[in-house]
């Protein structure tokens, strides 16, 4: 499996996203083997038929970025699709999938979603197990998918947010949550913001990050369960 690229890794004590993916698939397979490129250096698999499956993380740059290292990424994963190789995108992945196969992604009309958010499943599929109706995961974006790519299957929403996660042919996840990321690095990401939102967002963020517990174990077998189907 191979991970890409890291979110605001340089504000968490030097951990990378590949290896919090790491921790949370491993939970589920001990005998998963995860080998990570940083994308924004230019770092790319020479063969893409080494991987089983790709899984393509968060980043602080945004899809509307002009570096070369986007449209690289973005090439990637529709050479990837092309194999029907699984493709599991959290975050600016998420973005990246939905913009590269004819979506739209935008700002969020009421700026950074930062904290704990509820999401309700809209639709089940056999990879979803456990069960649930509703799960908790943290966010950490000011960017969203506003129109999924042409035969994209929507499966969970937010509050102001109707596309959260989607599915897109039998071998692409996509969700805009952070099932990799603990409490800590959320609190992290935020002190790194301090100079860029006003005082009543920091406390609402603040505030969003400690509103009950996410459920990353959820997530994380879901992930797991849909690269193995």
């Amino acid at each position: 499996m191979d991970a890409v690229p890291s979110i605001y890794w340089d504000d968490d004590e030097g951990f990378t996203d590949g290896e919090k993916f790491f921790d949370l698939l491993s939970a589920q397979d001990a005998e998963v083997e995860i080998d990570t490129y940083l994308a924004s250096e230019n770092q790319f698999p020479v063969d893409l038929d080494d991987y089983d499956a790709y899984l393509v993380t968060g980043s602080p740059a945004s899809v509307h970025d002009d570096f070369d290292w986007i449209e690289r990424l973005a090439q990637l994963i529709v050479e990837v699709d092309k194999r029907q190789k699984r493709v599991v995108a959290s975050c600016f992945g998420h973005q990246l999938v939905a913009k590269t196969f004819g979506g739209r992604v935008e700002h969020n009309e009421g700026g950074w979603a930062i904290g704990n958010y509820r999401l309700r499943i809209t639709r089940e599929f056999s990879w979803m197990a456990p069960s649930a109706e509703t799960t908790d995961l943290f966010h950490f974006n000011q960017e969203r998918v506003t129109r999924l790519p042409p035969g994209a299957q929507s499966f969970a929403h937010a509050e102001d947010y109707p596309d959260f996660a989607y599915t897109l042919g039998d071998n692409i996840l996509c969700f805009q949550g952070h099932p990799e990321q603990p409490l800590r690095a959320m609190n992290n990401f935020l002190d790194s913001m301090i100079d860029r939102l006003d005082d009543a967002q920091i406390e609402r963020a603040r505030r969003r990050i400690h509103d009950g517990q996410p459920d990353a174990d959820v997530w994380g077998q879901w992930m797991m369960r849909f690269i193995l189907a």
